[in-house]
């Protein structure tokens, strides 16, 4: 069977990985990270906080077709478990809050309470939601012969190809307010809807609305650990603090305590970008697209419990209060990022154990970021900066729990420049490449066309996020298989 070396262990790597294991490829994982999973990791703290790295909420976990069959197959169900999260999200802007419940139709309906003029608009865009997330499921199974009937079956997706959100909605609702939260969580995607494809905001919106936002208890980390367990089960090797220097067409060299090692190789999957990849491979590349932005999180551990403490509460919180318009979202996004709104996510909502005691809580605040923001600054001003972000991210929690701030036991910032230390993507992007109408549509392919055989998983396949990274796996598993 085909030896195979996969380089970096984010979600897509180990999903691939524990696939092909299970089929009898004889597989190596190496991650130069001190542990596996890329984004879906956790660390912790003192005082017994286990920190989410990246998970707020996973779509399709029960209801993806794709999601489901490879979950069963690597028996991950029984093996990980899945908290559903008790809303969509509750919105604060400057007008009040808006609370979004789970369901297709119950959403709807709460929006169109809220907006009654907007009926006939809502209706629209939820059955276009449909249309697109029905049309993108059917493309997972696409055989060679349907695509003579592409255009015929998948009207509607050639139809909004090349539209953006903004573009979409202003001529489905005339409320400007409502257009803001329909995109309230435009940043677990992109950075404002001006520039986001539709048909990736259509598919991922209808998949939280349809199935729910899934969490894993006790951090996203037991989800990369088990898909690792999975490699190591069938006979394959997962080593970290395994830095890969160079790639030829069978071997792989890299950096472990110190030495030089090299391993022989029939096939490469790589975790990393393209340009990066490359450069492994000893060939140069020039960068074709543009990169996503990247996240900003700070943790906070509490002394209390927040559920407990201050009753129930929604889980995601997203906190724009001086903001009632998609403008004003674009106009605050520009702004220091010390004053810009963000959401909270306050995981004692759930049964999350990510603490060591239930009478405590742990919570995050993120919000979009750009490399930018810090590369230029002394370390002294990079601290500064981020304790500042922080009083402000506090201060402006008061607002929603009085006294809060006296109950912070522990808080720390993770920017940019921290995803990129950690993970090494360019430009710590969160999300791979900016999926912008031009960029985002396209039918995912794993093979890489310049060289033989090597293979592409995670981001850089069909988008950021925690199911477009494990379903690049599976695409980078039945190609290799096929």
């Amino acid at each position: 069977m085909k030896k195979i070396t996969i380089i970096g262990a984010g979600l897509g790597g180990l999903t691939a990985g524990a696939l092909l294991a299970q089929d009898g490829y004889r597989v190596t994982v190496l991650e130069q990270h001190n542990i596996v999973g890329g984004s879906a990791t956790n660390f912790k703290r003192k005082g017994g906080f286990i920190c989410e790295v990246g998970l707020h909420e996973m779509d399709g976990v029960y209801t993806n077709p794709q999601l489901k069959m490879i979950f069963e197959k690597l028996n991950v169900y029984n093996n990980v478990k899945f908290l559903k999260a008790p809303e969509f999200l509750e919105l604060t802007t400057k007008n009040g809050k808006y609370y979004i419940p789970d369901g297709v139709n119950e959403a709807k309906e709460a929006l169109q309470n809220y907006f009654p003029s907007q009926n006939s608009g809502l209706d629209d865009y939820f059955k276009l939601i449909k249309d697109i997330s029905d049309a993108f499921e059917k493309l997972q199974d696409l055989k060679l012969q349907h695509y003579l009937f592409f255009p015929f079956y998948f009207y509607k997706v050639l139809q909004y190809r090349d539209k953006t959100v903004t573009e979409v909605l202003d001529k489905l609702i005339d409320n400007e307010e409502l257009k803001l939260i329909l995109n309230a969580n435009v940043q677990y995607y992109n950075d404002t809807p001006d520039t986001l494809s539709f048909l990736l905001h259509a598919v991922a919106q209808y998949s939280y609305y349809k199935g729910g936002g899934y969490f894993v208890q006790g951090g996203s980390g037991r989800l990369s650990d088990y898909l690792a367990s999975v490699i190591k089960k069938h006979g394959g090797e997962v080593t970290t603090k395994a830095s890969v220097i160079s790639v030829s067409k069978d071997e792989v060299r890299y950096i472990y305590k110190r030495e030089e090692l090299t391993i022989k190789t029939d096939i490469v999957i790589s975790n990393l970008s393209p340009e990066t990849t490359y450069k492994l491979f000893g060939k140069s590349s020039t960068r074709e697209k543009e990169y996503a932005e990247s996240l900003l999180t700070t943790y906070i551990g509490f002394s209390i419990n927040l559920k407990e403490h201050y009753g129930k509460r929604a889980y995601s919180n997203f906190l724009f209060d001086e903001v009632d318009s998609i403008s004003e979202y674009n106009q605050m996004i520009q702004k220091d990022i010390t004053q810009r709104g963000f959401v909270f996510v306050d995981y004692s909502q759930i049964d999350s154990k990510l603490t060591k005691e239930s009478s405590k809580s742990f919570g995050v605040a993120c919000m979009i970021d750009n490399i930018q923001e810090w590369e230029e600054l002394t370390k002294d001003d990079y601290n500064k900066k981020k304790i500042k972000l922080e009083e402000s991210i506090v201060k402006r929690l008061e607002k929603e729990y009085p006294g809060i701030s006296k109950y912070i036991e522990y808080i720390e910032t993770g920017t940019a420049k921290t995803v990129q230390r950690y993970i090494k993507t360019p430009n710590g992007t969160a999300y791979g490449y900016k999926p912008t109408p031009k960029q985002f549509f396209k039918v995912p392919k794993s093979k890489d066309k310049k060289i033989d055989n090597l293979y592409f998983v995670g981001q850089w396949v069909i988008c950021g996020g925690f199911r477009p990274s494990i379903s690049s796996g599976f695409i980078c598993y039945k190609e290799i298989v096929s």
